[in-house]
């Protein structure tokens, strides 16, 4: 079992907020958002919030205590945790550290088995798997799944080590489509049925996603109010193409999981990766405020407290909207114990309360016209300098470079062997060509790689076209390349499609040959 926070710290560490005070340079503070509508914290309601530091859920139930779940997300330990109002700290007690004997961290590895010429990859996955099952502890449950268009289980949360290896020995890139953001969004769900303390789902991808109709935010919000972790490995297959996983990397960022980017020629990643993931799942507990001096003290209706965490190297502030009865806020009178003071115990309540009476209202002793009139001529003066420079703009647009290159006749054009002999102009450099949408030329083929093919401008202006280490190849003439230079009516194959180059548009093609009607011989 991985050592615990302290249970229960004493009182000569917990009740110095002095000592706190002084310790909270570079300190954090957040604002939680509550459950209700009014944006206070009810009894009984729950509170939570996610910095980069740790994340926090408070409940205060019954109505004089203020129970609070926390998770560091470096996996350091608690020293003290404080509460402060008016100036007064009251300490809290830590009743449980994580994990306590009946809990229980669900842990499911989700890997993206899409594209076989992803299999290098895959088999660095299958060992980066073995090294995260390396550490398990007995409160862990593992399981296993994978996905391309759609989630494949391959072993229950919950199934035994050796069963769980066995199946990750059988993993295989073989599928053609990446719906990335539907899967991990299903995968969050399955794991939110999982009956576990905490849960946490491992994404090993190289973030290229497909996805149409689910986004970002879909995944990220289900996982928060499933209370899941998102921890994920990052496998590029080109320095290039390491841009598409920030999309992993932003999940991480917003559950509170860990990220880490394997290396982009051997797949390898930093010792220790899992071993610190796995403390940053299993850190934290529960620690407990008694409000019971602040109910003593008179202070009743919205109070805010700052909630304060001190681990081994880090200071932290939280503020917590806390309801308490009687009262519509702290009264003016009330003073906390040990400041000295007595609370006035004929401070004003709320029913003896009676407002000033409202000053009579005085019609206008001065005409309003001319007010409308200024008005109006200022909004007229506004309107002309949105015009001018409305103008400006677009002449200055019209003049720039950009203007100049779309009116530019394009450099080629690529025509599709189809029926309809469908015309692409080449435009730019670099133009791409592959399946994946954020192509030049698009072809929604599954012998088409994501990233097939592009056209490149080399030093003396010839047009080359270059594989972009796909699966299937490019083959110009019949002939496989690696990169060549484009010539007028070369044939080209991108996986099994058929294509030509050429340098002409549509009005070449149309035109009508040269006749010779008359012919003379030379003197």
């Amino acid at each position: 079992m991985p050592e615990a926070p302290p249970a229960a710290a004493p009182a000569d560490s917990l009740d110095q907020g002095t000592r706190y005070r002084r310790s909270r340079a570079g300190i954090l503070t957040v604002m939680f958002f509550a459950a209700s509508v009014c944006g206070l914290l009810p009894a009984g309601g729950l509170a939570g919030t996610l910095t980069e530091h740790m994340d926090v859920m408070c409940a205060q139930d019954p109505v004089d205590f203020l129970s609070c779940s926390y998770r560091l997300r470096d996996g350091h330990d608690l020293i003290s945790a404080v509460v402060e109002y008016d100036g007064q700290a009251i300490p809290g007690e830590q009743v449980n550290g994580y994990p306590h004997a009946d809990a229980t961290t669900a842990v499911m590895i989700l890997v993206d088995t899409s594209d076989p010429a992803r299999q290098p990859a895959i088999a660095s996955a299958i060992s980066h798997i073995e090294q995260l099952l390396a550490g398990a502890k007995p409160h862990h449950r593992f399981g296993l799944a994978s996905f391309d268009t759609d989630l494949y289980v391959l072993a229950e949360v919950g199934t035994t080590l050796q069963d769980l290896r066995g199946a990750a020995a059988n993993l295989r890139a073989k599928g053609k489509t990446t719906e990335l953001y539907r899967n991990v969004r299903e995968a969050v769900r399955l794991l939110g049925k999982t009956n576990a303390t905490r849960k946490a789902l491992w994404i090993l991808s190289d973030g290229l996603a497909e996805d149409y109709a689910y986004h970002h935010q879909d995944v990220v919000a289900l996982a928060r109010s499933e209370n899941v972790i998102i921890h994920s490995i990052g496998y590029p297959r080109s320095v290039q193409q390491s841009v598409a996983l920030q999309t992993i990397r932003r999940l991480s960022d917003e559950t509170g999981g860990h990220y880490v980017q394997a290396n982009h020629v051997d797949y390898s990643i930093p010792a220790g990766t899992f071993g610190r993931a796995l403390r940053a799942t299993d850190s934290g507990g529960d620690v407990q405020f008694d409000l019971s001096e602040l109910l003593g003290a008179g202070v009743g209706g919205a109070v805010d407290l700052s909630l304060g965490f001190q681990t081994t190297d880090q200071s932290f502030i939280v503020l917590v909207p806390i309801h308490l009865p009687g009262g519509h806020g702290a009264s003016q009178n009330a003073v906390l114990p040990g400041s000295g003071e007595r609370a006035d115990a004929n401070r004003l309540s709320q029913s003896a309360f009676v407002p000033p009476p409202l000053a009579p209202l005085v019609p206008p002793s001065r005409p309003l016209w001319p007010w409308f009139a200024a008005l109006i001529a200022l909004l007229l003066v506004i309107l002309i300098v949105i015009l001018i420079a409305f103008k400006r703009v677009r002449r200055s647009i019209a003049d720039s470079p950009m203007a100049a290159m779309k009116d530019s006749k394009p450099l080629a054009y690529i025509v599709m062997h189809d029926k309809n002999q469908t015309r692409h102009a080449v435009d730019k450099t670099p133009w791409r060509i592959g399946r994946g949408r954020n192509n030049d030329l698009t072809i929604a083929d599954h012998s088409v790689s994501r990233l097939h093919a592009e056209i490149r401008s080399n030093e003396e202006g010839q047009l080359m076209l270059c594989d972009l280490e796909s699966l299937n190849g490019v083959f110009v003439n019949d002939n496989r390349i690696e990169a060549t230079q484009l010539r007028e009516g070369d044939s080209v194959e991108i996986g099994d499609i058929g294509m030509h180059f050429t340098l002409h548009d549509e009005s070449y093609a149309t035109e009508d040959p040269t006749v010779m009607v008359r012919t003379r011989t030379p003197v």
